[in-house]
């Protein structure tokens, strides 16, 4: 079945799918447009599902991103159920689900990414948190009263670890860092973030990474990279996640784990753009291609593709990158990015109060920003890192403050 459209197609009805739609028609763009998602029930507040929505008592859903009388209003069609299977740049289609072939002038890619799954010596893939329909496996775990084992010690592992918590599961997580994400906010609040989680009753595995799992009687048998095995009965894994991009191979598109962008969004395709978590955009300041997983991100992205399209511009996406984290009740937000020998200074507060703000940098160069409780500072160091700020300025505005 072919639909006849000489407009643009969005494939993701996603933060940056939904943002790109926005920007478009804020951009004064009014010809059709088609948003296809392959969830049934598309466009939710995803992050959430690992924090909020997992430790919550009651079985709460996912908050819509866009009502029904939003999408109506802005004349977006969305194809709930609809996902994307193929790409032909020649005729300009894109080739769905259900057989149907839409037609378009130009294409956003908001595909997003999958969850790197780990899967079992008997070909059973364990259970992840991506999704609405993992959201429900999840909470079965939740209220088992089984024990819980996690593999991979990032922001899913460590949100699971406390939504787990909350409901008084037994939690043991298994990561191969030596403290959990370290890499991102220095050893001092990582050691702090560490110490949380035990003071919770959390049970941790660190510095070793897991080979394999096997089925068992019992449930499962994890094999370690020092030889160990360890038994679990019920086990959640959160190890990374892919870029979406199966349904573009072939197509011409450049791929390069995720879609290969300028800063402003385009691909080698005309026509073609990317947004969000799939996107693999030009960074200048690196000199290289790079994919940001942050919700922010997304949104901010999306919004500038759309108005690029709708505007016949190439403007380059340029933001602070922005994360946060919620566990035990406490949000841990991240600004820039830390770099591996950077030095870490505390600037307000102390970290052993969960109450505090972190300069990275290296060279009086200021990186990034570690905030905890004091979410005043965020607006100031989100407009030093912007700025391209030194360290120095760091400490003059903490002083001020």
């Amino acid at each position: 079945m072919s639909r006849a459209n000489d407009g643009l197609v969005i494939v993701g009805a996603s933060a940056a799918g939904l943002s790109a739609a926005d920007g478009l028609r804020e951009g004064g763009y009014t010809g059709p447009l088609t948003v296809l998602d392959e969830e049934a029930e598309p466009g939710y507040d995803r992050p959430m599902l690992s924090k909020s929505l997992l430790a919550a008592k009651e079985h709460a859903t996912p908050t819509p991103l866009r009502t029904r009388e939003q999408l109506t209003a802005k004349g977006i069609d969305l194809l709930a159920g609809h996902g994307a299977m193929g790409l032909d740049i020649d005729r300009r289609l894109v080739v769905t689900s259900w057989g149907e072939a839409i037609g378009w002038q130009h294409v956003v890619v908001a595909s997003g990414v999958t969850a790197r799954p780990i899967v079992t010596a008997g070909g059973t893939a364990l259970p992840t948190l991506r999704s609405r329909a993992d959201l429900t496996t999840a909470r079965q775990l939740a209220t088992s009263g089984r024990p819980v084992t996690l593999i991979g010690g990032g922001f899913i592992g460590l949100e699971v670890a406390a939504a787990l918590r909350s409901h008084g599961v037994d939690v043991t997580l298994l990561s191969a860092a030596e403290r959990p994400l370290a890499h991102l906010v220095g050893d001092e609040v990582a050691g702090w973030l560490h110490g949380l989680h035990l003071t919770n009753g959390v049970l941790f595995d660190l510095g070793t990474a897991t080979t394999s799992v096997e089925e068992a009687p019992h449930g499962y048998d994890i094999h370690l990279t020092d030889g160990r095995i360890r038994q679990a009965v019920s086990v959640l894994a959160g190890v990374g996640t892919e870029p979406a991009t199966g349904w573009l191979i072939g197509s011409g598109v450049e791929l390069d784990h995720g879609v290969v962008t300028d800063a402003a969004g385009r691909t080698n395709v005309p026509g073609v753009w990317a947004a969000g978590d799939v996107a693999g955009r030009w960074d200048p300041l690196h000199g290289r291609h790079r994919r940001f997983e942050h919700w922010t991100n997304a949104i901010e992205q999306g919004r500038r593709v759309g108005l690029n399209i709708a505007r016949g511009e190439a403007v380059d996406h340029d933001s602070v990158p922005y994360v946060w984290t919620e566990q035990y009740g406490l949000t841990l937000h991240m600004l820039g990015e830390r770099r591996p020998d950077d030095t870490d200074i505390v600037v307000e507060g102390s970290i052993a109060t969960g109450d505090f703000v972190v300069a990275h940098g290296a060279d009086d160069e200021l990186h990034a920003a570690t905030v905890c409780g004091r979410v005043r500072a965020l607006r100031t160091y989100r407009k030093l890192l912007r700025a391209r700020a030194s360290l120095n300025d760091a400490l003059n505005a903490a002083s001020s403050a």
